[in-house]
């Protein structure tokens, strides 16, 4: 499955999806910018669009909650053992009722991976990322906090969170 992500102004980010009604867009809004997702097994629609690879996945996407994107510059050469690491730990989250989806997003032409997880709201994502089990699983793959896992880190990760507008 192909998983695309463009970003733009919110302006304009409202004018592709509603060009496009047929696609099954997800619009989300963040600081200072917009993001369109749109997951498929063809070809983007998007202009640039940032393609990705699927490897791990729950749940569908809807236009509704909160989303946070952990950006994760893996170097080419530690990309399987990233993989491996983040795979054992996102099954975990099938046990929190918070979590609506996630994906874990392998990069094509890039070296970012992405991990995306939609929430009921902010106030779930703060309670997971004050838990222990964020701390002592979650927090060493995708932020690198450990020694062992930033060396494979071509810079550091960041976390990126955006709103979903319900449809009306």
């Amino acid at each position: 499955m192909n998983f695309y992500v463009t970003s733009g102004t919110p302006d304009y980010m409202e004018k592709l999806i509603a060009k496009n009604p047929q696609h099954p867009l997800i619009l989300l809004h963040g600081n200072g910018n917009s993001v369109v997702l749109h997951e498929t097994d063809k070809k983007s629609i998007f202009a640039v669009p940032r393609k990705f690879e699927v490897i791990a996945q729950d749940g569908q996407f809807t236009q509704k909650g909160y989303f946070t994107f952990f950006n994760m510059p893996i170097m080419s050469d530690e990309r399987p053992v990233f993989e491996k690491k983040a795979l054992d730990v996102i099954p975990a989250l099938n046990t929190n009722d918070a979590v609506i989806a996630y994906r874990l997003l392998r990069p094509v032409k890039a070296e970012t991976y992405l991990f995306i997880i939609q929430w009921g709201g902010p106030a779930s994502y703060e309670v997971w990322k004050a838990s222990d089990e964020y701390k002592t699983s979650f927090a060493p793959v995708f932020e690198g906090t450990t020694q062992v896992l930033q060396s494979m880190f071509n810079s550091s990760s960041y976390i990126t969170t955006y709103s979903a507008a319900s449809k009306e």
